[in-house]
């Protein structure tokens, strides 16, 4: 188990990793995380990494799971407002 103050980067999460709190995934970004609320813990398990969502991952919210979805979105960073016409 890693502290809650611990950044992750992608290349350090895998299925099945508990971590303390989904701000640890904030510097991770244009990958959906799912992640799912321990039942007898305040911690999260990792059970889903991908750039797009599929049916694996829309498998875990029928299974009454309470699924903490995490997604960044790099354009975010560069501050533009980008407008679709």
């Amino acid at each position: 188990m890693t502290s809650t103050g611990t950044k992750f980067k992608i290349e350090d999460l895998y299925i099945g990793m508990e971590i303390c709190d989904k701000n640890q995934l904030s510097n991770i970004y244009d990958t959906w995380i799912l992640l799912v609320k321990n039942k007898n813990t305040a911690n999260y398990t990792v059970q889903f990494i991908g750039k797009e969502t599929n049916a694996e991952s829309d498998k875990l919210f029928t299974q009454g799971n309470v699924v903490c979805p995490v997604y960044n979105d790099s354009l975010e960073l560069e501050g533009d407002i980008y407008y679709e016409e």
